[in-house]
């Protein structure tokens, strides 16, 4: 019972903090769901609206097509009633019929069965009269006056009649055509009446396809007017008939400007109406919809179809308020009862969700306020916060010490790295320069027992040239004396063929002095390459650095069965001595010039004898003095991981001095081999990469050369490469060093 009272005596009192409706996590939950259920109403709304909008525009176009299909039934019997007569015309005469008045009665009778027409006529070629030959200008016709009453005659006509469009339209286009309306005076009529209709025309022709005449039916358009006298949706809108050429055919609300054939692009500024729906029809749209703004400013929603039967158009035009209003009213009232029945629903949800969510959160928070032993200023600032702000606070201050914890261990870790890549760089030094050493020891040695014996045969080889010399003197004189005399010596003296001998035996002893002094460079330059006795830096020659280790590579350079030779450019400029540590900087041509010619090595692999006649493999070698500024090394060092480019003369690690400039050695190292790739171009520097297979590279060469020209000679190294141009490596020492360290000359 102690131990329970010890626990409870040290937790912190439990405060009941009150929370404003406006902090509470329930009115923020509840907005913020309202708010996305008004987003979603809307959403919802708004498809509804457009789907709605888009039935209220099938519905005008259905009504237009409903209209259009009637109007076209009506063409069609117009039109086959003409046709009847047509066929009646040819059918007499055929027959041989050729008098007026048994075709002015035909006319008559078509007419007064022919439910739409308004008047019907047929005309013959003055210059070619076949029906009619007693008549040049014969033109039976027929028109129904307002009564329904039919008046026919016959008897000359106008010539005028047979110039008209609708007597040459026909004719020229070999086929049935509807004539554009006109207005003209019919005399038919007592009295004389102006009657304004369109016609239908088709010419007639024999069994002999001899045109015999044309014959026409008109329309009146008031009637046109009246069919399409009703309202085009809603008991709104209405409906009107434009010609192909934009003329008014019928137009209810005014029948006069119908009459008056007013052109449709000027009603109402409806010029670009008329365009769009002619662009629309030339592309194929034989039907649609468009919104449109009078001149007065009404919108206004416009269906089009076209009568194919003579490519007039049917429009109907019905205000935007007939169309959407009743969308619009449906949708504002269907969103608004969603809104207040959403509200509701919500607020009784998020309510019930908040008292079970604090139920669950008290706990965790007195929890948490005990293992953070919040102080006074935290209670304070609780005070202030909803639910979960509170549970934040707690939450966080219960978290400080493990935020230091982590902080401490980061810290750690980091060292553990620096300390791990500082090995890592030892331990490649280390490998390197143990591998130097055992070979430099190797070289010095093979070199000094080498020279031993070659300095005892270069120093006899003059005394054994001029002893040779004496005795082939002493040979020639005795042969002037005594060779013919005595048989013997002039038979072995052919067979040893002594003349061959004596010039051949001056050609080798040469040969052997040329092989003496061909060795004793050799030793020298081994001697050179080892720099084992020039541990300190020294005055030397760079190329004679470069030089040496040409002749070490000199077997993997040169041609031999089953490998291509490398072709070496020297392209050497006049240099000046270079303090320098000579053994590092000849380890570091090694290393360059054999990636070089591995590179080389690898490319010619995969090439032809031809192509590698064609395009040799070729290393240059570039020498020459720049002056510029002096490099100097910031105080942050420099890490050996960094790229080709970083560890150019733009590196961050390197700065120009305002010193006066001073000048530098520049050796540049050149293949025409496949370039490096540009993934592998950013680790080049970085201990241990290599991208030759296991057992053939360790990748410290770079990485050693890298520290020796940077860090130890305060020079730059540098790589440029592009993928099949080859690799350059830039190698950059000063003249002088820096520090002003006394240096040798060493000749």
């Amino acid at each position: 019972m102690s131990m329970v009272s010890t626990v409870e005596d040290s937790s912190p009192p439990r405060h009941k903090r009150g929370t404003s409706l406006l902090r509470s996590v329930g009115a923020r939950l509840f907005l913020s769901v309202l708010a996305g259920s008004l987003v979603g109403l809307v959403g919802t709304s708004f498809l509804s609206y457009r789907e709605l909008a888009r039935q209220s525009e099938a519905e005008l176009l259905s009504n237009l097509q409903v209209k259009a299909g009637n109007l076209r039934g009506d063409f069609d019997t117009f039109e086959y009633s003409t046709k009847i007569v047509g066929d009646a015309v040819e059918t007499l005469y055929a027959a041989g019929e050729r008098r007026e008045q048994v075709y002015v009665n035909l006319i008559y009778r078509s007419l007064k069965t022919s439910p739409l027409g308004t008047g019907l006529g047929f005309g013959q070629p003055p210059e070619r009269r076949l029906i009619i030959p007693s008549r040049k200008y014969a033109y039976p016709y027929a028109v129904r006056d307002r009564s329904g009453k039919v008046i026919a005659k016959g008897g000359e006509s106008s010539q005028e009649d047979f110039e008209a469009d609708y007597f040459k339209l026909p004719i020229a286009a070999g086929k049935p055509v509807w004539l554009e309306p006109e207005s003209y005076l019919e005399t038919t009529l007592t009295p004389p009446k102006r009657l304004v209709s369109t016609a239908y025309s088709l010419p007639l022709y024999s069994s002999k396809k001899e045109l015999l005449g044309v014959l026409s039916q008109d329309l009146e358009l008031g009637f046109l007017s009246e069919k399409l006298g009703v309202s085009a949706m809603r008991n709104a809108g209405h409906f009107l008939l434009v010609s192909e050429q934009g003329n008014l055919i019928a137009y209810p609300p005014a029948p006069h400007e119908a009459l008056a054939l007013k052109p449709f692009p000027h009603l109402n500024n409806y010029n670009g109406l008329w365009q769009q729906i002619q662009q629309r029809l030339q592309s194929g749209a034989q039907e649609g919809i468009l919104h449109w703004t009078d001149e007065t400013g009404n919108r206004e929603f416009w269906a089009y179809q076209q009568i194919p039967n003579n490519n007039w158009v049917l429009m109907a035009s019905v205000p935007e308020s007939v169309v959407l209003g009743p969308v619009v009213r449906f949708t504002a009232l269907g969103t608004l009862g969603s809104v207040v029945g959403a509200s509701i629903l919500l607020g009784v949800v998020v309510a019930l969700f908040v008292r079970h969510l604090n139920q669950r959160l008290q706990p965790i928070m007195d929890e948490c306020n005990r293992l953070a032993e919040t102080n006074a200023k935290s209670e304070a600032l609780m005070n202030r916060e909803d639910e979960l702000g509170r549970l934040t606070i707690s939450f966080y201050a219960l978290l400080g010490q493990v935020t230091v914890n982590e902080r401490r261990l980061r810290q750690e870790m980091a060292k553990s790295e620096n300390a791990l890549q500082a090995l890592q760089q030892t331990q490649a030094q280390l490998i390197q320069t143990e591998k130097m050493s055992s070979l430099g020891q190797l070289v010095a040695g093979v070199a000094h027992e080498i020279n031993n014996p070659i300095n005892f045969i270069y120093g006899n080889l003059p005394h054994a040239s001029n002893y040779t010399r004496d005795l082939l003197k002493l040979i020639q004189l005795y042969d002037q004396r005594y060779g013919d005399a005595d048989p013997v010596i002039q038979s072995f003296r052919e067979d040893i063929d002594l003349d061959f001998l004596v010039q051949d035996l001056q050609k080798m002893l040469d040969s052997m002095s040329i092989g003496a002094d061909r060795i004793r460079e050799i030793v020298l330059s081994l001697r050179n390459f080892s720099r084992l006795d020039e541990a300190e830096m020294k005055r030397v020659d760079i190329h004679e650095g470069i030089d040496s280790t040409l002749l070490i590579l000199q077997n993997k350079l040169k041609e031999s069965p089953g490998h291509y030779g490398i072709q070496v450019v020297k392209q050497y400029g006049s240099l000046p001595l270079v303090e320098c540590y000579a053994g590092q900087l000849n380890q570091v041509f090694m290393n360059i010039l054999s990636n070089a010619i591995d590179a080389l090595d690898k490319m010619n692999q995969e090439r032809s004898a031809e192509e590698a006649a064609a395009n040799p493999a070729t290393i240059t070698i570039q020498t020459e003095v720049l002056t510029r500024q002096p490099i100097t090394r910031n105080n942050s060092g420099n890490d050996s991981g960094n790229n080709s480019e970083n560890h150019s003369e733009t590196d961050s690690s390197l700065r120009r001095n305002s010193q006066p400039a001073s000048p530098s050695v520049v050796v540049r190292i050149h293949d025409n081999g496949p370039g490096i790739p540009p993934q592998y171009q950013s680790k080049l520097f970085d201990p241990f990469f290599t991208t030759k297979p296991v057992g053939k590279g360790t990748g410290l060469g770079l990485s050693i050369s890298y520290q020796i020209v940077v860090e130890k000679h305060h020079g730059v190294l540098k790589c440029l490469s592009q993928p099949g141009q080859g690799t350059e490596f830039w190698i950059e020492i000063p003249v002088r060093h820096q520090d002003g360290a006394k240096a040798t000359p060493n000749h």
